[in-house]
């Protein structure tokens, strides 16, 4: 049996090896410190994940001392990453702990032998490590990381498997420029590369904060003669709309200013699963990320907030199984309970969760997912 995602999946979880915190630490002492931890891990992952791309070659017995030893390394960090993290913002500490539960089931699994699963759930990791890395601006791709992958390693990878590598490891301005060859490269039908246009867009807007660079590609991509009427409409709207973001985007961030994009959005989508709303959501996630990060008082504000960044992130989501949508509508609850947002933050997330069960083997949800929604009725229906 191999594993489809190949080198993406082999190497993406080096996105774990970025200084704790999602981002390098301002102490010179302690992100020295990190650095030799992180370097000696990844001595150790450079063995096991390379087998984890065939099954077979992940549970060859020859191979166990050597692989259980890596996961080990794996789940003692990604615990140490969860510790650190309890200090961080709501997110952070959400993804540090998806991470480290990841890193425990996937240690376990191997362990009892699931070969299979261990391997998936490994190659799963790196959408919380893209997730928290395209949060906020970044001024500058980080140095640290580029240590950790050679460039050599890029040569075999598919083209969107690296795009997704280099985010994950904040290596951004190669990964855009990256995503620009492939988004006009006729070769590839353009259907194929709606992920990656949207990929772009996060990068080039929410992480640099460039509504010039994506001009001239969005242009030629609405020239494609694989790109359908609807595409090219969208596209005309998406440029003709970038001057308008960019100004907004420079204001401070509001709720009121992410909610008025929200709302745009909505009014823009003629049908579900309509893409002119795209550029306005991605720009409102831009706005909210900020907010977020600033605001220091869990109030009625924060939990809106948090309830039209879940609403988004359900929306442009790079992965439908690993998103942090239901956590920022949870955490809109949680935050603000009482206001008028909470019971809309409810209705999506009992929606997303229900809708997440369909076709599998539960008849009905979880106990323990019951139990979580019940905990946030009990929230909004206390005193």
């Amino acid at each position: 049996m191999r594993i489809t995602h190949g080198w993406q999946d082999i190497f993406a979880l080096c996105a774990l090896l970025v200084l704790a915190g999602c981002g390098d630490s301002p102490d010179n002492g302690e992100r020295e410190h990190t650095r030799a931890i992180m370097q000696e891990i990844f001595a150790g992952l450079r063995v096991a994940l390379p087998a984890s791309a065939d099954v077979a070659t992940f549970g060859d017995p020859a191979k166990r001392e050597t692989i259980t030893a890596a996961l080990g390394l794996l789940t003692r960090n990604a615990s140490t990453l969860e510790r650190h993290a309890r200090s961080k913002d709501a997110q952070l500490g959400f993804l540090a702990r998806s991470i480290a539960s990841d890193a425990r089931e996937i240690e376990r699994a191997y362990t009892a032998g699931r070969y299979a699963r261990s391997a998936y759930l490994l190659q799963q990791t790196v959408e919380h490590c893209i997730a928290c890395h395209t949060r906020l601006p970044v001024l500058a791709d980080s140095e640290v990381t580029a240590e950790f992958v050679e460039d050599g390693v890029f040569q075999d990878m598919p083209a969107e498997a690296r795009s997704s590598l280099l985010i994950a490891t904040r290596r951004f301005d190669a990964a855009l420029a990256l995503l620009e060859q492939e988004l006009v490269d006729p070769m590839h039908h353009i259907a194929t590369l709606l992920g990656p246009l949207t990929d772009y867009l996060v990068v080039s807007i929410r992480v640099k904060g460039d509504y010039a660079r994506p001009r001239p590609v969005l242009a030629r991509i609405a020239a494609r003669e694989d790109a359908w009427s609807q595409l090219k409409l969208d596209i005309e709207g998406w440029l003709a709309a970038l001057p308008e973001l960019e100004r907004l985007a420079v204001r401070e961030p509001s709720v009121a200013t992410a909610r008025a994009l929200v709302e745009e959005g909505d009014r823009l989508d003629a049908f579900p699963g309509d893409m002119s709303s795209r550029l306005h959501l991605i720009a409102a996630s831009a706005v909210l990320e900020r907010l977020i990060d600033a605001h220091d008082e869990n109030d009625a504000a924060l939990g809106e907030a948090y309830y039209l960044l879940g609403v988004v992130e359900a929306s442009i989501g790079r992965n439908y199984w690993v998103t942090p949508a239901p956590f920022l509508l949870a955490e809109s609850v949680r935050i603000a309970p009482h206001a008028p947002t909470a019971a809309q933050a409810y209705a999506l997330l009992e929606r997303e969760l229900l809708q997440s069960y369909e076709g599998s083997e539960h008849e009905e949800l979880p106990p323990e997912d019951r139990e979580h929604l019940d905990s946030l009725q009990q929230l909004m229906q206390g005193s």
